[in-house]
């Protein structure tokens, strides 16, 4: 761009170690902000945006999961847009919008679907629309005023941002790294089509002598899981291990081959826990960022002179947009005292997913929602179902947005590309994402029936299944509240107690593969400093190329109606 650093060195991606200057020299910025939002940019980011909805919508039903279509896409709009000369930062525009359908529909999939599972006969199609476009406004509008925060100053390290800047980064550079990237996609590609298409790997090999015993100790077969371990790092994924080594180790053998407790009850009681460490770690956040502002009496939202980021909305548009979420949220079916919970509750969840997904690559999009659900219920001592799903879907589909939109400002920001022309994108995409899904989950009902979906159905979708369950309350109280003060206690201690509670919810068999990448990327920086780069780049292939082989997948189940 005409205002960037005339010096290479001087590039932010220089500076945070993840490119060289003679790299930046061999990369296409764009001249001018003229070359950066432009129409080809938008209409690859909607129709990209459709594809990926329908598909993430069907395979986060059918397999409970949600990889990741970040590398995905940058590649698709990388691939078009350098036909027509394209350069990184109008690539970068392309591939976020594309990507926030599919995040968003991960929100529908994981929260929709309890409504049939706990008896309703119909389809709300006007509340799931109207909510997954308050959603698609909310989520996108909100990463404004995170972005700065997260990503300039807490410097969170967003491992599927950074995939997706060395993903370009490699494809316009080429050479020896791009060759490294286009392996490691491979591998993955290959390693999910032998397991998910061919069914000749297994997905999980568990350690079975155990399994009497209650410990439940595996390995999950996903190059994704391994490649964002390699990305983040021993010191988020040390702290995801501990709290997992906790929960599936210690607590639950105990509870139960000593105590006496049921594997339900030990099991009510981690889950309760590491809720109540999330939120407390994201309560931390927020109160640690409030007190800094108090001592701060002007915020800076810039780096520098030269490069221009996000500012904050003024106040009263920040209002006007709040009270438009409330109407559309109002017009699906929500009491006027339940829109405002949603959308305040949908303030404070965002922050918690910004920080989790940095932390983590990882969105618990249905937790966030359930939260606000039992807050809900335990303000006004009951919710009907109906207002109950579509809240859970709203702050799901919002935080969803919002994970998927951080992480694209994470690569934004080391490309330098404005961030408002990234957030109209991400707009554009949300809210064509919004319809697609709606539509989409509609087509499947009418085609499957509501009696598809739940355990040991065609449509499993577990996450779903939790929120049904959840609609019942907290497992257990006691387990939340000692994690809820824990988690304020270690958050402000500067202890990532949020990666803590994700340890400890989420099962082994995801935590091992990314604590192998994790302890793989120490032994290479300590012996073979000089490849640290090149490793980085390998992990966010096996990131990618599981994400690319899991949507082409369910793509073709789409279109083959299997």
């Amino acid at each position: 761009m005409t205002d960037s650093p005339e010096n290479s060195a001087e590039r932010i991606a220089v500076k945070e170690g993840l490119a060289t200057p003679e790299e930046t020299k061999l990369m296409a910025y764009a001249k001018s902000p003229k070359e950066i939002l432009t129409i080809r940019a938008i209409v690859i980011a909607a129709l990209g945006s459709a594809i990926l909805t329908a598909s993430s919508l069907y395979v986060a039903l059918r397999m409970g999961a949600l990889p990741w279509p970040s590398i995905f896409a940058v590649i698709v709009s990388m691939s078009i847009l350098k036909v027509f000369k394209g350069n990184l930062n109008e690539m970068n525009v392309s591939h976020t919008g594309m990507t926030a359908g599919a995040l968003l529909a991960g929100g529908l999939a994981f929260t929709v679907p309890a409504l049939w599972m706990l008896g309703y006969g119909e389809v709300p199609m006007n509340g799931i629309l109207l909510g997954s476009l308050a959603a698609a406004i909310g989520g996108s509008l909100v990463t404004l005023i995170l972005r700065d925060q997260m990503i300039v100053r807490l410097r969170l390290p967003y491992p599927i941002g950074i995939a997706s800047f060395l993903t370009l980064k490699a494809g316009d550079v080429g050479g020896v790294k791009r060759n490294i990237l286009i392996i490691s996609i491979l591998i993955a590609c290959l390693i999910v089509a032998l397991r998910d298409w061919f069914g000749l790997v297994p997905a999980i090999i568990m350690f079975a002598g155990l399994i009497a015993y209650n410990i439940y100790v595996g390995i999950g077969i996903y190059p994704m899981a391994l490649g964002i371990g390699y990305i983040i790092g021993l010191l988020y994924m040390g702290t995801w291990f501990l709290g997992a080594v906790f929960s599936h180790l210690i607590v639950v053998p105990i509870a139960t081959n000593i105590l006496g407790y049921t594997l339900v009850e030990a099991q009510n009681f981690t889950r309760s826990l590491g809720i109540g460490l999330i939120i407390g770690g994201g309560l931390a956040i927020i109160l640690s960022a409030f007190l800094k502002y108090l001592t701060m009496q002007k915020t800076s939202l810039s780096i520098g002179k030269e490069i221009s980021l996000a500012r904050t909305l003024p106040t009263r548009y920040i209002l006007l947009f709040l009270v438009l979420l409330v109407a559309l949220l109002i017009g699906g079916g929500l009491g006027p005292h339940i829109a405002v919970i949603a959308v305040l509750g949908m303030l404070v969840t965002s922050v918690m997913a910004a920080v989790v997904t940095g932390q983590t690559g990882i969105d618990p999009m249905e937790i966030f929602g359930i939260l606000i659900l039992l807050f809900t219920m335990w303000i006004f001592g009951g919710i009907s179902i109906v207002e109950g799903i579509l809240l859970v879907m709203f702050i799901a589909c919002a935080v969803g947005v919002v994970g998927d939109c951080m992480n694209d400002l994470k690569a934004g920001y080391l490309l330098e590309t404005p961030p408002r022309y990234q957030v109209i994108s991400e707009v554009v995409g949300a809210i064509v994402g919004a319809i697609v899904g709606a539509f989409t989950l509609l087509m499947l009902v009418s085609v499957y029936g509501v009696g598809a979906f739940g355990p040991d159905k065609f449509f499993v979708a577990p996450q779903a299944y939790a929120v049904s369950i959840m609609l019942r309350g907290i497992p257990n109280i006691l387990a939340f509240v000692i994690g809820l003060i824990a988690g304020v206690v270690l958050g402000l201690l500067k202890i990532p107690s949020m990666t803590i509670g994700i340890g400890v919810y989420l099962p082994m068999i995801i935590t091992v593969p990314a604590a192998l990448g994790a302890f793989i990327r120490l032994i290479v920086d300590r012996k073979y400093p000089k490849l640290r780069e090149h490793g980085v780049i390998f992990g966010s292939g096996l990131l990618g190329g599981e994400g690319i082989a899991g949507v082409i997948i369910s793509l073709i189940y789409f279109l083959l109606g299997r």
